[in-house]
C-alpha cells in the first residue's frame, strides 16, 4: 500500500484526524508558518527504542503531504535497516533472495526538494524539519538544474547533503569529494517506483550533479567481508533488492568513530582536562582526530593558564592589611566570577582546578555540541 492509499482509506486528510492518528502510530506531524497547509511525516525515535514499527511509521520518513489538495508531495526512502537488525533483513534470509544492487552508503544529511505551490519557488527540506538549518543552507546552494518543475513533478529527488558545518564522522574532504547535494535515488511519481542505482546515476549525469558511487559484488558473502575491512573514510554500502528492499551495512571502525565522536563534544573534553583523564582519552582517539583533540585539549589548558595568572595578579596587587580591605578591593576590582579564586589565594589555598574549569565552561559558552 502506498502513503497515498493508506491516508486515503484511513480518511487521514484532515489534520486534527492525521495528528490523533499519527500519535497513534509514534509518528511525528511536522508543521511550519512558512508553508501553510503542508505538513511532514517522520517517525519518533521511540519506533527504534520499543521496535514497534506499523505501515505508517516506515513510510513516515520525511514524507510530504499537501493536505488542502489531498497530495502526497514527496515519498523518498522509507524507514531500512541494518542487515540483522530485524527478521526480514537477517542474514539468512538476504542470502537467498537473489541478485542485488549495492550503493555507497554517504555519512551526510538526506535532502529532499519540493516547489511552494503559493509562491513558485524551490526549497531543500531535510526528512525531519520544514525549516532546519540544513534545509536552508541546502536551499542557499541548490543548482539550477533542481529548480525544474517539471523535473520535481516527475521525481522524488532523494539526495545527500555534503558540507563541513554539518560532517558528521568522515571528513568528505580528505576523500576527495566536492561539497554539496548528492543524488543518492528517485522515486517516479507516476508509478511510485524506486529507480535502480543504473538509472539515478543516469539522471544525475543529465543533470550535471554528483552521484552516489555504486559497487558490483559476486555474492553477499563477499560484500559482508568487503565491509570489514573499510577504513575510516567509509560508512559503508546500502543494499537494494528489487523491488524495495534496502539493507544497510557498515563498516565497523565507522562505527566506532560513530560511538566515539558521539562523545566528543567540548564539553566532554574539557570534564577530560579537568579530571587529568585527557591523556586517556588521546590514548583512545583514533589517528585521524588525535591533532584536532589535542589542540583542544591544549587550549583549555592555556585557558587554565591564564585565568590562573590573572587571579595571582589580582591577588598580587590587592592591598592586604586587612581581610576587609583586601575584600572591598576585590569586589571593586575583580571580575565576579574571579573573586572566590582571589579569596582562596588570599587564604593560602591553590586554585581548585576543577573549579576553574568550571567556570570556564560558562564564560566560555562550552556545550555539548561536537565540532571535531
Amino acid at each position: 500500500m502506498t502513503p497515498e492509499q493508506y491516508l486515503t482509506e484511513h480518511s487521514l486528510w484532515d489534520l486534527s484526524r492525521l495528528k490523533e492518528h499519527a500519535q497513534d502510530n509514534s509518528v511525528y506531524v511536522i508543521e511550519s508558518p512558512r508553508f501553510p497547509g503542508l505538513v511532514q511525516l517522520h517517525y519518533m525515535d521511540a519506533c527504534s527504542y520499543d521496535d514497534s514499527w506499523n505501515e505508517m511509521s516506515l513510510f513516515s520518513r520525511g514524507l510530504l503531504l499537501d493536505l488542502p489538495n489531498k497530495k502526497v508531495l514527496h515519498w523518498g526512502y522509507s524507514k531500512f535497516f541494518n542487515m540483522g537488525q530485524r527478521e526480514e533483513v537477517k542474514y539468512e534470509i538476504l542470502k537467498n533472495r537473489g541478485s542485488f544492487e549495492v550503493s555507497e552508503k554517504i555519512d551526510g544529511s538526506m535532502i529532499l526538494v519540493m516547489q511552494d505551490q503559493n509562491t513558485g519557488k524551490f526549497h531543500c527540506l531535510t526528512k525531519g524539519s520544514l525549516d532546519s538549518e540544513h534545509g536552508l543552507y541546502a536551499t542557499s546552494i541548490m543548482p539550477e538544474c533542481l529548480k525544474d518543475k517539471k523535473l520535481i513533478d516527475k521525481y522524488n529527488l532523494i539526495l545527500e547533503l555534503i558540507a563541513p558545518q554539518f560532517q558528521i564522522v568522515i571528513n568528505y574532504a580528505r576523500k576527495g569529494y566536492g561539497y554539496g547535494l548528492y543524488l543518492t535515488g528517485a522515486r517516479e511519481k507516476a508509478t511510485n517506483r524506486l529507480l535502480t542505482y543504473a538509472e539515478v546515476t543516469e539522471l544525475a549525469k543529465d543533470l550535471g550533479l554528483p552521484c552516489v558511487k555504486t559497487y558490483s559484488f559476486e555474492s553477499l558473502d563477499a560484500l559482508i567481508e568487503t565491509s570489514q575491512h573499510l577504513g575510516i573514510l567509509d560508512e559503508g554500502f546500502v543494499l537494494r533488492w528489487e523491488p524495495e528492499l534496502l539493507v544497510k551495512i557498515k563498516g565497523p571502525k565507522y562505527l566506532e568513530m560513530h560511538r566515539f565522536i558521539s562523545n566528543l563534544s567540548d564539553r566532554n573534553i574539557l570534564e577530560a582536562v579537568a579530571n587529568n583523564t585527557d591523556d586517556e582519552l588521546l590514548s583512545i582517539c583514533p589517528d585521524e582526530f588525535i591533532n584536532d583533540v589535542s589542540t583542544k585539549i591544549k587550549g583549555f589548558k592555556n585557558r587554565l593558564a591564564n585565568l590562573s595568572e590573572i587571579c595571582y595578579n589580582y591577588y598580587k596587587a590587592a592591598p592586604k592589611e586587612t581581610r576587609k580591605i583586601y575584600a572591598e578591593w576585590v569586589n571593586s576590582n575583580v571580575e565576579r566570577h574571579l573573586r572566590g579564586f582571589v579569596f582562596q589565594l588570599m587564604d593560602g589555598k591553590e586554585l581548585n582546578q576543577k573549579q576553574v574549569y568550571k567556570v570556564i565552561e560558562t564564560i566560555d559558552c562550552v556545550d555539548g555540541k561536537t565540532r571535531i
